[in-house]
């Protein structure tokens, strides 16, 4: 079990890295991995339609995905986050696991934030905060009822054992 610990705790170390590496990152940056993501998705969608398209189409369908591919790989970026978080407070015994991985997500990325205004051309963005929070709340609940879910049917294994 101690290695499992220190496995989720080094992985949840190099996830806090990572985003902060991306956060790092100035705004030419950060738009360009942003749009060669976009591109990429675009080309899969494109070659499944069996349909061709002009570089200037594609051009302009990056653009018009970018948003949607920033603020998603914030709230993916964040789901991770919510999943390491909860599973070592779970695993150190946290009481309240569940409210502490929040509070822990939602400071992290209002520190993440704050961190872009010192990235060349970035800034710091409630919305980012609510989205990466979302995506933490999203992954946490979904563990935390798992877990629930888990104990239940122990309980009700025990209980049927005794029958």
């Amino acid at each position: 079990m101690k290695a499992r610990k220190q496995i989720f705790l080094l992985a949840l170390i190099i996830w806090m890295i990572i985003i902060f590496g991306f956060s790092n990152q100035n705004v030419v940056s950060s738009l360009s991995l942003s749009d060669k993501v976009a591109s990429k998705i675009i080309d899969i969608v494109v070659k499944v339609k069996e349909k061709e398209i002009t570089p200037q189409e594609k051009a302009k369908m990056v653009k018009n995905t970018r948003l949607i591919v920033r603020k998603t790989a914030h709230f993916t970026e964040y789901f991770i986050l919510g999943i390491l978080v909860f599973k070592i407070f779970e695993m150190y015994g946290v009481k309240r696991v569940l409210v502490y991985s929040i509070i822990f997500c939602f400071l992290y990325a209002c520190s993440d934030e704050l961190h872009q205004l010192f990235s060349n051309g970035r800034t710091a963005k409630v919305l980012d905060v609510l989205i990466d929070t979302s995506g933490s709340v999203l992954s946490i609940i979904c563990l935390q009822f798992i877990k629930k879910r888990k104990l239940k049917i122990n309980s009700e294994k025990e209980l049927n054992h005794f029958d």
